[in-house]
């Protein structure tokens, strides 16, 4: 037969942990839309920054873009948080009805101990109750009968007493949670007029832009060459260590020793994928991995072997992961870039205006490595790229989105 305090105490513990469930997800909640909120002032601040910029005018697409995307995810968020305010307020009345079913039960009790009592309203009365018992086990009986009484009726009004302050404790909760919701409907609304003005704001830029085809042509044009003459810049760095290192290999095998420091290392890297931090403190991805439709132009892709973010002025950038420098080179155009290996795998920083290591040099995670050049728009933007060198001595490029910290 099932214990009934066994089973009094594992309800209450899944009641407990139903609303300790709760409140983790109502924090985290609140969490993410304090995030969102850090990230849209953000991007507001860097497209301030650019908006005065003629020069190149695509630039802030990607950031406009952006901002919606989270202005986009606040919203759901707010919507997520309605939701849970709405199962909280419901889950309070409930507990609202228990209580005030569970004071009348306690009412009801007392309103019957009150009329043993009346019965017993004098100590003549008890007297005459104890010593009217056929016997000395009676008498003692009634006498602890009457003790009860008196302990059964102070009871009573301490648990009713503390019923209404349950009750109180719950109607205050709720009206709280209502406010709360209220609040939060609000600023729905509110992100919700928001969204649709950053959308008009963004086709009211595209509509800007139609009518400057050949200053856009020629923006694309110069972008095109800017990555090709960094990509090629790049692989001949890689192409190079890896030539330096197959003409190593042949004159001195690796020993042991250094095969196991190189495995070591990949599964230490690769077990860090999605929690490797940004290559700066904090910034947007204004063009992402791989092919890329053009933000303005129709049936035009650019391809991008890594990320772009867009960051605040003369950002400083940082070593994703623990590792050695390789390269440092000076790209005509395009500022320096930093290789670091890990490894078989490479992190790549560029648009550097300056490096502060040197090929050989020993780097920790979030190590700073050199600082940005600034854009004529008043921003910086850092080039990042993660590839691996094969066996084979081939060079694989990887999403670097898919390894650093979600945003």
């Amino acid at each position: 037969m099932l214990n009934v305090n066994s089973l009094f105490v594992s309800l209450l513990l899944f009641v407990s942990l139903a609303s300790y469930g709760q409140q983790k997800d109502s924090d985290r909640l609140k969490k993410e839309q304090q995030d969102l909120q850090k990230k849209i002032t953000f991007t507001q601040n860097l497209l301030e920054t650019t908006k005065e910029n003629k020069e190149n005018l695509t630039e802030n697409i990607g950031l406009i873009e952006r901002k919606i995307e989270y202005r986009n995810d606040l919203l759901n968020n707010l919507d997520n948080q309605l939701s849970q305010l709405s199962l909280e307020i419901e889950d309070h009345k409930n507990e609202i009805e228990k209580v005030r079913q569970e004071i009348e039960r306690q009412k009801a009790a007392y309103k019957i101990m009150l009329i043993h009592a009346y019965k017993m309203r004098n100590s003549s009365a008890s007297l005459i109750f104890v010593l009217s018992s056929e016997s000395f086990n009676q008498a003692s009986k009634r006498m602890a009968y009457l003790k009860q009484l008196s302990k059964f009726r102070s009871d009573q009004i301490r648990k009713i007493e503390l019923s209404k302050k349950k009750l109180d404790d719950e109607l205050t909760a709720m009206e709280r949670k209502k406010k709360d919701k209220d609040d939060l409907a609000m600023s729905q609304k509110q992100e919700q007029s928001q969204y649709m003005a950053d959308r008009e704001y963004q086709k009211k830029q595209i509509e800007n832009l139609k009518g400057k085809e050949v200053q856009l042509q020629k923006e694309l044009e110069a972008q095109k060459k800017k990555s090709k003459e960094l990509q090629n810049a790049l692989n001949a760095a890689l192409n190079k260590e890896i030539l330096d290192k197959k003409k190593k290999n042949d004159d001195k095998p690796l020993s042991d020793k250094e095969i196991k420091e190189i495995e070591l290392s990949n599964k230490g890297f690769e077990a860090d994928k999605g929690k490797l931090p940004w290559p700066v403190s904090k910034g947007e991805i204004t063009k992402g991995y791989g092919k890329q439709a053009h933000p303005v132009h129709i049936n035009v892709y650019t391809y991008n072997n890594g990320i772009d973010i867009t960051t605040v002025k003369g950002s400083t950038v940082r070593a994703v992961y623990a590792g050695e420098v390789t390269s440092v080179i000076l790209i005509p155009g395009a500022g320096k870039a930093v290789i670091i290996a890990h490894g078989d795998y490479r992190s790549i920083y560029s648009n550097l205006q300056e490096s502060y290591v040197s090929k050989g040099d020993k780097v920790e995670t979030k190590q700073n490595i050199g600082a940005l050049l600034v854009n004529e728009s008043g921003t910086s933007d850092v080039h990042f790229e993660i590839c691996k060198i094969t066996a084979e001595g081939d060079i694989v490029h990887v999403n670097p989105t898919y390894w650093i910290v979600p945003n």
